[in-house]
């Protein structure tokens, strides 16, 4: 190499190496924090009922209610959720003048309703896109949709104003401590052998023990199919009575 070459060589070496700036480094196991922005792209199919009335009111803001399916719609058709006798989206087919949009999205295969960013994701385009009263929104589901209404209400109690979760599995009674002003009010069959009721419960009663007067309705005789509780008005109606403050 030639003396010239070597001379610009020497001072771009030496500004790579002094900056780039190490961390401090002891030998060892110790605990770290890692505070970062994480993006990424999710695709989600999904139902949205409209009701009819929709369009007679330009200014009328409409509550909401997302609906969380249970684990045997996972997948990618969509017309699964479609299905006679099928909770929320069966209700909807049938009344077109049920009186909240109903946001209905499907959980992918082999997933369990745990990607809470995707679903807020959702949340956020469908109350962008159309006339959502964000103080009304409510947030329902059945057997593995009733884990995510409990989940995704812990994970995000500020976005929704009551929630209604059905025979759930995998109940946390820690999650108390986030849900305790939130509305409740669960569901569960008395004789549910797949889903025994006790998680249900015990988060009931840690609830309770924190002030929050969640309603329990134990449904006698009943096993873990109760979706037709959908069909009681008494729910939607209690739905209605709680605002976001």
């Amino acid at each position: 190499m030639r003396a010239f070459e070597l001379n610009l060589l020497v001072p771009i070496v030496t500004l790579l190496h002094f900056g780039t700036s190490f961390a401090e480094t002891i030998p060892g196991q110790h605990p770290q924090e890692f505070d970062g922005t994480v993006s990424r792209l999710v695709h989600i199919k999904y139902l949205l009922f409209i009701p009819d009335a929709y369009g007679d009111g330009a200014a009328k803001r409409w509550p909401l209610i997302l609906y969380l399916h249970g684990g045997s719609r996972r997948g990618d058709d969509i017309e699964k959720l479609r299905e006679p006798e099928f909770g929320l989206t069966a209700l909807v087919e049938k009344d077109k003048s049920f009186p909240f949009i109903v946001l209905s999205p499907q959980c992918p295969e082999g997933e369990y309703w745990t990607d809470t960013e995707a679903l807020i994701g959702l949340l956020d385009e469908v109350e962008n896109k159309y006339r959502v009263d964000p103080a009304r929104v409510y947030l329902t589901g059945h057997s593995m949709g009733g884990f995510g209404t409990w989940y995704l209400a812990y994970k995000h109690p500020e976005r929704f104003a009551a929630i209604a979760p059905m025979s759930a599995p995998f109940t946390v009674t820690a999650w108390a401590s986030r849900l305790k002003d939130m509305a409740i009010w669960a569901f569960h069959g008395a004789k549910d052998n797949l889903v025994p009721i006790g998680g249900d419960e015990e988060l009931i009663d840690a609830l309770k023990s924190l002030g929050n007067d969640a309603r329990f309705t134990v449904l006698p005789g009943r096993d873990h199919n109760i979706l037709d509780a959908y069909k009681n008005q008494e729910l939607y109606a209690w739905f209605l009575q709680h605002v976001l403050k």
